[in-house]
């Protein structure tokens, strides 16, 4: 497909995708399926809106109140025996707005009496609003409405305008302020968690330096038969003299943590080694802000699902307390916000989910200190896995860019490589060891470096049935 095939298929998308569905050209129903004007219609029993005013005198001679002895007009409309603070704030003119988001034009409106519901006699569909106001001003005996009376929120009292129709606009769609109580907590949770982490990381990198700065000053490669506390490569041909006390690290081969991945010690181990070609080991030891930071991080990721529990239990009103019963309480009672919350929310535990997900391998050690095998309480070791891909007689380009693509994706994530934590145990002798793969590395206390451990069975039948009952609790 070439350039231009593709530049005319984008800007064909492009039209689509612009298309409305809005009437530009004709009002609805105003004319027939033969483009005629469609003959008006009765409508009957329609209601009018309520005729606000500053002062009740303005009012038209048919709406001005009138209360029975010993009680008031107040501000809903109605006549009470006491103008309470709940029903002022029952004034239609305000259009259940209050505070800020009530203009001030509309502070001092009060309604007049109720205007009968009308008949109009020649209905449009398609000018409804003046139909209505022309038949409710006609109700009410106003004359020349049109330059006296206004409309809520297009034009108000002032000049020949002497009073407005209270027809109300939409009510603004709820939306938090962000200062609510639950939000106050969610950023104090996530907040402390996000602050945790960074001290940690800090710390980390500070307490880290030492070990990074001693391995990284040996050479890569180098034999080192006396101390390089690095780890090991076992060699098949070592050749073992004391083998009841002695683990096999005859040969070894060292690298620097600043050659291997995460900047972790590693050594690169022979297939006659219980470790394969291309594994790495680091060591890791616990600190306490790092336990804490691991347990933090997923309490933190239970409390996301909670609060999405919290969101569905509030959707169908089952919360508990005063909320109970009242949908999307914690909304403002809308439905809409409280979904689209819901949505959002989902999206980041999913995020969240997946991300711990992709560090799972990464993430305990991350929140350990790095040492050297020899002296830490954990040995990571890391192998690369490799794959046997079969080849098809005719390579097919797409599957070969969806392999590299895969590939690549799989590199980036981390997934080509096999990350195991063991555990550096003591047996009753005080040797350390940690077990990999079925095979147990012992460390020599002389190398300080770790080999695996190998037992005399004797050079002759006899000598080896005679260990048929196995190894002895010292042993």
């Amino acid at each position: 497909m070439g350039f231009r095939e593709l530049v005319r298929q984008a800007v064909t998308f492009a039209l689509f995708a612009s298309v409305s569905a809005n009437q530009l050209w004709h009002d609805v129903n105003r004319y027939d399926a033969h483009g005629n004007e469609c003959l008006y219609r009765e409508k009957s029993d329609v209601v009018c809106s309520r005729l606000c005013v500053t002062d009740l005198s303005s009012c038209p001679t048919s709406l001005q109140p009138s209360c029975p002895d010993n009680q008031s007009f107040c501000a809903d409309g109605e006549c009470h025996d006491e103008c309470t603070d709940d029903i002022q704030a029952q004034n239609p003119c305000h259009c259940s707005r209050s505070g800020s988001k009530l203009p001030s034009e509309a502070q001092d409106l009060v309604p007049c009496l109720t205007i009968p519901n009308v008949t109009i006699q020649q209905f449009h569909a398609w000018n409804s609003e003046e139909d209505i106001r022309s038949a409710c001003g006609a109700e009410a005996n106003i004359t020349d409405q049109s330059k006296t009376v206004g409309v809520w929120d297009k034009s108000w009292i002032g000049g020949d305008v002497m009073a407005v129709w209270a027809e109300c606009p939409a009510a603004p769609t709820p939306n938090y302020k962000y200062n609510e109580s639950y939000w106050i907590a969610i950023y104090a949770v996530n907040g402390a968690l996000v602050l945790l982490i960074l001290v940690w990381s800090v710390y980390k990198g500070f307490a880290e330096q030492g070990v990074r700065a001693a391995s990284s000053s040996k050479t890569s490669g180098t034999e080192n038969r006396l101390g390089s506390q690095g780890s090991i490569v076992a060699d098949s041909d070592s050749n073992i003299k004391d083998t009841n006390e002695k683990p096999t690290a005859e040969k070894a081969i060292i690298s620097s943590p600043s050659n291997s991945p995460a900047g972790s010690t590693s050594s690169d181990l022979n297939s006659a080694g219980v470790l394969a070609e291309g594994t790495n080991i680091s060591g890791y030891r616990n600190h306490i802000l790092g336990t804490i930071s691991v347990w933090s991080i997923g309490i933190c990721t239970v409390l996301w699902i909670c609060l999405l529990g919290v969101l569905t239990a509030d959707y169908y009103g089952k919360l508990p307390g005063w909320r109970y019963g009242k949908d999307y309480s914690l909304a403002f009672e809308s439905d809409y916000l409280l979904l689209a919350t819901f949505l959002i929310l989902w999206g980041i535990s999913f995020i969240i989910c997946i991300s711990l997900f992709i560090l799972k391998p990464y993430l305990r050690n991350y929140f350990r200190l790095l040492t050297l095998p020899a002296d830490g309480e954990y040995v990571c070791a890391v192998r690369l896995l490799n794959e046997i891909k079969v080849m098809q007689e005719k390579p097919n380009k797409l599957q070969h860019n969806i392999n590299m693509f895969a590939e690549r994706l799989r590199t980036r994530l981390g997934r080509d490589k096999e990350h195991t934590t063991c555990p550096i145990k003591k047996t009753s002798e005080g040797r350390i060891y940690f077990t990999y793969q079925c095979t147990r590395y012992v460390l020599d206390e002389q190398t300080q470096q770790y080999a695996p451990y190998e037992f005399d069975l004797g050079t002759s039948h006899r000598r080896l049935i005679e260990q048929a009952d196995g190894l002895s609790g010292a042993e």
